[in-house]
């Protein structure tokens, strides 16, 4: 399986077989998988930010997946409770409450039936990854 990777992703995950394509939504997909099922990757600090600073462009590439029937689900690098409580670095400097944060996610998940993946590491998460693509297109065969 090729994994393709988005031309504009800043940190790729490292894969065997991969190859680089323009993604207008989400930063990872497979050939089978293009414009079915794609997973945005996110740094605690990337997703705090498309939370809070850039939701409105966060909102829209949500919306633009919505509307091409794309399944995206977001990967974060790191546990929900860790993202939760502001335990990454630089995470205690954000000005936004964990009681503030949770809802915000809540709300993601159950306006736009969002899918958050929690990673505990890239490691985990090249490995979660991986084994949720072949789920994917397990799926798509049927």
């Amino acid at each position: 399986m090729t994994i393709l990777i988005d031309t504009r992703e800043q940190l790729p995950l490292k894969f065997t077989s991969w190859d680089w394509v323009c993604l207008k939504e989400g930063d990872y997909t497979t050939a089978k998988l293009l414009n079915h099922f794609h997973i945005e990757r996110k740094s605690p600090q990337d997703l705090y930010g498309s939370i809070i600073q850039n939701h409105m462009r966060f909102r829209r590439e949500i919306l633009r997946a919505i509307d091409k029937n794309i399944k995206l689900v977001i990967y974060v690098e790191c546990t929900n409770s860790k993202f939760i409580e502001k335990k990454w670095p630089q995470g205690d400097k954000r000005k936004v409450s964990s009681e503030t944060l949770g809802k915000i996610i809540r709300t993601l998940q159950r306006h736009y039936d969002l899918e958050f993946v929690w990673c505990k590491n890239r490691k985990q998460m090249v490995e979660m990854v991986l084994k949720r693509f072949r789920k994917e297109e397990r799926k798509l065969k049927r």
